[in-house]
């Protein structure tokens, strides 16, 4: 294979060509050349780990990496990347046939899904929760959760209690969206606020709000995703709370960073997710947080993420690539990387947390009373990955932004949406 015709043929599939066509590819980068898992040839004493985001979370992989060193002699060379740039990091590794032998990715991409080892075995032998695990069509388990990930809402405290508003803490307890709003907009008058709730631009939060209004949010029905009426009426009542300046239309139309205004004390709630939970204890000084229920219309429901551990194949370290994650799910390992981190389990573990024990707790609360009817989304980041005509992008915050600038309503967006994800 010429170096210009691999390209050329690299350069179309990352434009859409079927899963047979990805197969091929797959099969082709494979017979070009080695792979990039181990500097140290067949003996594979040192692995490449690429992920995002360690440093900020306490350096719990660097610190299993540590642990798994003094354990076998094998290094795990963590390299931590910016999420921006890890897709396009792990898309260049793959067309030069230098994959590194483990990732923890939060998505699957097209270009080498082909290329991951099979973890069943890893899977069933440490308990991981079933209702996470998705088999690729040809029936392996590419991709095990490392951690689980929740929508969730937190509140600045310290503007409630000057406001004298009360927030609920339990999740059987919760308030409806009404009510929220009608909330944090009594805080946004009585103590200062800028804005009542802020939430982040992107689909994934966005999705959340609409299973607590009863939707299937986009889920498939006889293998197509579809809309419904209850995706219409969130994103109207979503449009009508960046309207009222309920929130900052800034965020979504101009890519303000919900994180940062939450955490200069200016907005009374933030709806965002677990994964904050780690930088708010360490970098929120100047005001009281607190985690608490997020609102329903209909149910209690959040939406679920986290990242995963994939094993690439034909690196030249694939065994020991399977030997690490096999280590790494060992539950007393997987405690100390949970504790440290601050993630959730994706299996049932009891895990005493060093700081907020009472947000993670919630947390579990909510995915354990979880009453979304859609797909669950874990499995679904797995299986679109396999789809002959995967998606990109985010179609339902791409589409969102245009309703709120005004370019169309609630109904064509909606529709947009399902068009866009069924590749039309």
């Amino acid at each position: 294979m010429s170096e210009k015709t691999r390209i050329s043929s690299i350069t179309r599939r990352q434009f859409g060509l079927t899963a047979f066509g990805l197969s091929a590819l797959a099969a082709g980068l494979t017979a070009c050349g080695g792979g990039g898992g181990s500097s140290s040839g067949g003996d594979a004493k040192t692995l490449q780990l690429i992920l995002s985001g360690d440093t900020n979370q306490g350096g719990a992989f660097a610190a299993a990496a540590k642990k798994y060193k003094e354990a076998t002699g094998v290094t795990i060379e963590v390299v931590d990347v910016p999420t921006a740039d890890i897709t396009t990091k792990l898309k260049n590794a793959a067309t030069a046939n230098d994959l590194p032998a483990l990732a923890r990715v939060t998505g699957l991409d097209p270009l080498w899904v082909n290329q991951l080892q099979d973890l069943s075995d890893i899977a069933k032998n440490h308990g991981i929760d079933g209702k996470y695990l998705q088999e690729s069509p040809d029936g392996i388990i590419p991709a095990i959760p490392s951690d689980l990930t929740a929508v969730g809402l937190f509140v600045n405290k310290s503007l409630f209690d000057k406001a004298g508003v009360k927030y609920p803490t339990a999740v059987e307890n919760t308030w409806t969206w009404d009510e929220f709003v009608a909330v944090v907009t009594q805080v946004r008058e009585k103590a200062g606020a800028k804005y009542g709730v802020v939430m982040d631009r992107s689909g994934h939060r966005l999705r959340a709000m609409m299973y607590e209004f009863g939707s299937t949010a986009f889920a498939k029905e006889n293998g197509k995703y579809a809309g419904d009426s209850k995706a219409v009426e969130t994103l109207e009542y979503f449009k009508k709370i960046n309207d009222d300046q309920t929130m900052p239309k800034s965020v979504w139309l101009s890519g303000e960073d919900g994180n940062a205004m939450f955490k200069s004390g200016q907005v009374a709630a933030y709806y965002s997710g677990s994964w904050q939970v780690a930088d708010f204890n360490k970098n929120i000084k100047d005001f009281e947080w607190l985690s608490v229920p997020l609102p329903k219309k209909e149910v209690n429901a959040t939406n679920l993420g986290g990242g995963f551990m994939v094993a690439f194949k034909d690196t030249g370290a694939d065994e020991e690539a399977k030997k690490f994650i096999d280590w790494f799910y060992e539950d007393a390992n997987y405690i100390e990387f949970a504790q440290l981190g601050g993630y959730l389990p994706a299996k049932d573990l009891k895990v005493d947390y060093q700081f907020q024990q009472p947000s993670f707790e919630l947390y579990q609360k909510q995915i354990a009373e979880n009453d979304a009817k859609g797909d669950n989304a874990i499995k679904r980041v797995v299986a679109e990955a396999y789809a002959e005509t995967p998606f990109s992008g985010d179609p339902l915050r791409e589409e969102t932004v245009k309703m709120l600038s005004g370019s169309q309503d609630a109904k064509t967006t909606v529709d947009n949406i399902v068009k866009l994800y069924n590749g039309a």
